[in-house]
């Protein structure tokens, strides 16, 4: 694929990258849509926010992690924030929900799909986080990402998903998980 095959791709961006992004783009503004609704600065409504994000993030990092996925991303289990959202949970008094069921992340492809969709959260989550008063949790939302950690995520995307079909199946699955949210 070439930046001229598409109007998904961009000129100066990978064509993963791109496909991922435009591919998603639909599932991204809903999901967006969906969670801009929460005053994240009421703690019912941020409370609401958190458990909706405790069903779907533990399944989704849980599947990583069955699948191997820190052999394809060495500082994985340092970018997990499972832990992080269930603290924030118990912090305002909330019960953790039942996470929905794993995906099923069988291949390469699919396991950056559904990493692509975790790791565009945090910096989401980021921006979040300053509507969240300083006397809420904000250990899933402030979670600080390591310099560069983004950068050096999409480099190895741009590695490991580089055949048409793998990133048609890492956008598959990236629709998939944003689903979950």
């Amino acid at each position: 694929m070439t930046s001229e095959a598409s109007p998904a791709y961009s000129a100066g961006m990978p064509d993963v990258r791109a496909a991922l992004r435009h591919g998603t783009a639909p599932d991204h503004e809903r999901l967006d849509a969906l969670f801009g609704g929460f005053r994240l600065g009421d703690p019912a409504d941020y409370r609401a926010f958190l458990t909706a994000h405790a069903m779907a993030l533990p399944a989704i990092e849980q599947a990583l992690d069955t699948a191997g996925f820190a052999d394809q991303l060495d500082d994985w289990p340092r970018r997990r924030r499972s832990d992080a959202v269930v603290a924030d949970l118990a912090a305002l008094g909330a019960p953790v929900p039942t996470p929905f069921a794993a995906p099923l992340l069988a291949t390469p492809a699919a396991q950056w799909g559904a990493a692509y969709v975790v790791e565009g959260s945090r910096l989401g989550g980021a921006l979040l986080a300053r509507s969240v008063p300083e006397d809420l949790p904000r250990s899933y939302l402030g979670t600080p990402q390591a310099p560069g950690a983004w950068r050096m995520f999409l480099d190895s995307l741009d590695k490991h998903v580089r055949l048409p079909q793998d990133i048609a199946q890492a956008t598959e699955t990236a629709r998939a998980v944003f689903g979950m949210f």
